[in-house]
């Protein structure tokens, strides 16, 4: 848990722990650089560890952080500290969908549809934009103190759903898990709408349409049991509203609503044939302009006590309360019939109408402004950084222009600042890819890294990353590969070439110039030097020059066997030979000094610049008493070439 007062990288000081869930703990801090209150929600350490999670989790905070509708909870600020991950939303003070439920029970019918269209206006906005909640629950709807509904964490509500295993969170969410969803498959935005489905079920009968001991249990009733209608656990709601609540319950999201625009349009028509002079009921006129939500320009908006079912002591007997509205009914129609005949009598046919004024309201406010006058409205989408989302831009016949009545008026719709998806540029020059994401109207700037598998000056990816839906005019890097990271070069000095080799291809390098030298001092094949040096970093797949030892050059070995000592060693040291003399004895006057035997032998080869080693002969001593032995005179040398 993290104290009071602490400060969050840097900006955001902790005030008080709002709530925790099966992702993070919920803070309430103060922005010390804006001066606002936000809510900082932080990621539970055990989900930091794994890394597919976390990037998802930045990258759909980033989806999610674009979406700016007054029915969802707007993120501001997403990052990382304290070893964790954190995100930083709009503080909206009320109370969850979950809490008003669980403490009231089912809502007003028509307290009920309206929360449901405010939710379904945040959703169309977000799948309108590619984004899907995946965990719509009442538990992430907080109905603020003006009584509107807002959806949180958007886009980031992913993690944990397949895993049946938790409890708490888990086991809330597997109550509104889609068949799809429980089942792992792919999710959409049907899915959503069938999360949707669940909540306007439990707003209407206060309770879920499945339950179970496990999330394991309530998953598989997702898949394959049938609910009961609506109506048979509140028996005062319609047959035509069970219909539509079961819809939105389909298995098969084909056959669920086919968007949000339908399933917003069933539930309007439910309104009117609700159960009316129920206590808590929200008047027409408020319910139809909050369905996106904003409050009718004509009407105040709904407050937490509107919301709320009357106590049952209040209800009349089911056959009296029945009989009442029949003849309210049977008498508000004479009455309302009365009038129009009047007004057909004194005022004849109205065939031509001005068109109000409806720029600045909402969309269904709009809507309704125009039907009051006969008129229908004719919506479309654009983007504006200037108007917020969900308010009319611009209205075509302008205000005051007489038109035909049951005519359509034109209304274009402020969808907040522009979205777009990150196109992918992967394999690209650097030059491509910035002009590229400049023409899609987002500001790009290349930044190098290395990398072993695209080739230097391509674009290995962005970030944020293709297919993530960004503001137009947010900043992208696009990282362009510099080729490989460059490599340290090993000492191979000392080694066999065959082991050089083998070390310098394991780091990246390649082996260039070989070149080979003689010598005595190392065994042929070992690497006596290297270019680059040891240590030196040169780039990947480099080239290694080495200089290698090798045997020495075999030569003729001359005869030199009975020639004096020196003219041997002449002839030895001119053929490349190194000579090394030992005596050896001899009786016979004649041999001393010649050689009498050598090795290796003459006639043969051997490696020029070895040793040869002669034996020269030595007078032995006289083994006889008294007997003097004048010494003989080595025979002279034999004359030299040329004598």
């Amino acid at each position: 848990m993290i104290e009071p007062e602490t400060l969050i990288d840097g900006r955001y000081r902790v005030s008080s722990r709002l709530g925790t869930g099966g992702m993070a703990d919920v803070y309430l801090a103060r922005d010390e650089l804006l001066g606002r209150q936000v809510a900082v929600k932080v990621l539970h350490p055990h989900y930091v560890e794994d890394q597919e999670f976390v990037e998802r989790f930045k990258r759909e905070a980033s989806s999610a952080a674009a979406l700016s509708h007054p029915n969802i909870v707007a993120i501001f600020d997403r990052g990382e500290w304290n070893g964790t991950y954190y995100i930083a939303m709009e503080y909206v003070a009320g109370r969850s969908l979950k809490a008003i439920v669980r403490e009231q029970g089912a809502l007003d019918p028509a307290a009920a549809l309206d929360i449901v269209i405010q939710i379904l206006g945040a959703a169309r906005f977000a799948h309108r934009r590619g984004v899907i909640h995946r965990d719509l629950k009442p538990h992430n709807v907080i109905l603020d103190e003006d009584g509107r509904a807002r959806v949180t964490d958007f886009g980031i509500a992913r993690a944990g759903a397949s895993d049946m295993t938790l409890t708490g969170s888990i086991m809330g969410t597997a109550q509104y898990l889609s068949p799809e969803q429980a089942q792992g498959f792919a999710v959409s935005a049907a899915s959503d709408l069938y999360s949707v489905g669940v909540i306007l079920y439990e707003l209407l009968t206060g309770t879920v349409p499945f339950e179970g001991e496990t999330a394991v249990a309530i998953a598989f009733k997702q898949v394959s049991a049938v609910p009961q209608p609506p109506s048979a656990l509140n028996p005062a709601l319609p047959k035509s509203l069970d219909a539509v609540v079961l819809r939105a319950l389909a298995k098969d999201p084909v056959e669920r609503y086919a968007d949000d625009d339908e399933l917003i349009g069933a539930l309007e028509a439910e309104l009117p044939a609700l159960p009316a002079g129920t206590a808590g009921a929200v008047p027409r006129s408020t319910r139809a302009a909050a369905a996106d939500g904003y409050a009718a320009a004509t009407a105040p908006p709904p407050t937490g006590s509107m919301l709320l079912a009357p106590a049952p002591e209040e209800r009349r007997p089911p056959g009296e309360e029945r009989r009442r509205r029949w003849l309210l009914w049977g008498l508000g129609a004479l009455l309302l019939a009365g009038a129009i005949a009047a007004a057909l009598l004194l005022l004849g046919p109205a065939k031509k109408v001005h068109v109000p004024r409806v720029i600045g309201l909402t969309e269904q406010a709009a809507g309704a402004r125009l039907r009051g006058v006969g008129l229908e409205s004719d919506p479309s989408l654009k983007a504006s950084s200037t108007v917020p989302a969900g308010l009319v831009i611009s209205q075509s016949p302008k205000a005051g222009a007489l038109v035909d009545k049951g005519g359509k008026v034109g209304i274009v719709i402020s969808g907040g600042p522009a979205t777009k998806p990150l196109p992918d540029v992967e394999g690209l020059t650097a030059a491509k890819a910035v002009a590229k994401l400049k023409q899609e109207g987002f500001k790009a700037s290349a930044k190098s890294q290395s990398s072993s598998t695209v080739k230097a000056g391509l674009v290995i990816g962005t970030d944020p990353p293709a297919g993530a839906v960004e503001l137009l005019g947010s900043a992208v890097s696009v990282f362009v590969s510099s080729g490989p990271a460059p490599v340290k070069v090993p000492n191979v000095v000392g080694e066999t070439l065959e082991n050089a080799e083998a070390t310098l291809t394991g780091e990246g390098l390649t082996v260039g110039k070989v070149a080979r030298r003689v010598t005595t001092a190392q065994a042929p094949e070992t690497v006596l030097e290297q270019k680059p040096r040891g240590g030196k970093t040169i780039k990947a797949g480099g080239a290694v020059d080495l200089v290698v030892a090798q045997a020495p050059k075999e030569v003729p070995v001359p005869n030199v066997v009975g020639q004096n000592e020196a003219a041997a060693a002449a002839a030895l040291g001119g053929a490349g030979f190194k000579v090394k003399t030992t005596p050896v004895s001899t009786g016979e006057a004649s041999q001393v000094g010649n050689v009498l035997s050598q090795q290796p032998a003459g006639g043969g080869q051997a490696p020029k610049g070895s040793t040869v080693t002669i034996g020269v002969g030595m007078l032995a001593p006289s083994t006889s008493t008294g007997t003097t032995t004048t010494p003989t005179t080595p025979a002279p040398a034999p004359p030299g070439p040329g004598k």
